[in-house]
């Protein structure tokens, strides 16, 4: 097993650029409609972002259109400014899911955000946090230590607060005592997974460890085989252990405790028989990978399994 300790030591941390508003309903949606319009016209998301009718464009303010400009590179739709393959399986007009109404599409995009070590405060919470309750200035100081130890650029203070404060509201959404409704009150789709509880003692938080019953099999996997391959791509197996505590691996990123990620592996094997094996002997949990299998193969398999839960 890795070293828990926070191991990224040579990246750019990111703070800003969501000008503090959490990832909206809709908005993915909108950038991909308006960019691959941009694109049919031969021009990318450069174009569309920095022109005078942007706001226009997006129907929305100045800042919310960085903002989601923000989201959608950190979540995979858009790359070197353009439209990636996977948004248009996703979110074209006849894609798997246009308007996010399943909840595989909210882990994805949640697994892509958290797995990203410039985005310091998703990436060492959802990864390094092993704490229970806490509140924002907690993650604040945690995460200004880190830049100190790091000797990373910091943030100013009022930077971090808002990257923070943008953070909790992106997975919580608004406080228990909050008097917003309607659409207000549930800020990000990602809250809707449940990841970070509000509880009664105002401004505090809980994660929420445990079983995730709308993570998909297919996702689960593809999580999983892909830190598989970052953990050791040419190892035969992998402990239930690493599965559980290593930074990117399934029970971190999706917050699963051994009964979670146990729930999930004896599942598999409708899908993945032949390709991949799961055994509890002389107290050692593993996955084994078969003779006639690789991490590639179980890979396709995992992500085309994913395509078939959205039907």
């Amino acid at each position: 097993m890795r070293n828990n300790s926070y191991e990224q030591d040579f990246i750019k941390p990111v703070f800003s650029g969501h000008e503090t508003f959490p990832l909206r309903y809709g908005w993915l949606k909108k950038t991909y409609d308006v960019v691959s319009e941009a694109e049919r016209n031969m021009l990318d998301a450069k174009d569309v972002f920095n022109c005078p009718e942007s706001v226009s464009s997006f129907g929305v303010g100045k800042n919310m259109v960085s903002s989601m400009r923000h989201w959608a590179v950190h979540t995979g739709i858009l790359e070197a400014n353009k439209i990636t393959t996977q948004a248009h399986e996703v979110l074209s007009d006849d894609g798997l899911d246009p308007w996010m109404e399943n909840p595989t599409t909210l882990w994805m995009l949640h697994w892509k955000l958290a797995r990203q070590p410039n985005l310091v405060t998703y990436h060492w919470f959802f990864n390094y946090y092993n704490g229970g309750m806490f509140d924002r200035k907690f993650i604040n100081d945690e995460v200004d230590e880190l830049c100190t130890n790091k000797e990373w650029r910091k943030p100013s203070s009022i930077t971090l607060k808002r990257d923070v404060e943008c953070f909790v509201r992106m997975y919580a959404g608004k406080d228990l005592t909050s008097r917003c409704y309607g659409d207000e009150s549930i800020e990000s789709p990602l809250s809707e997974l449940s990841l970070i509880k509000p509880m009664n003692k105002q401004g505090f938080f809980i994660p929420n460890r445990g079983p995730k019953a709308t993570l998909s099999i297919g996702m689960f996997m593809l999580a999983l085989v892909t830190f598989w391959e970052e953990y050791s791509a040419s190892g035969s197996s992998l402990s239930l252990e690493s599965m559980l505590y290593d930074p990117t691996s399934p029970g971190r990123i999706f917050l699963l405790d051994e009964t979670g990620i146990l729930e999930k592996v004896y599942a598999l094997p409708t899908f993945f028989a032949g390709k991949i094996d799961w055994s509890e002997t002389a107290g050692m949990r593993q996955f084994t990978i078969a003779s006639n299998s690789n991490l590639s193969e179980i890979k396709n398999i995992a992500s085309n399994l994913m395509r078939t839960e959205y039907n």
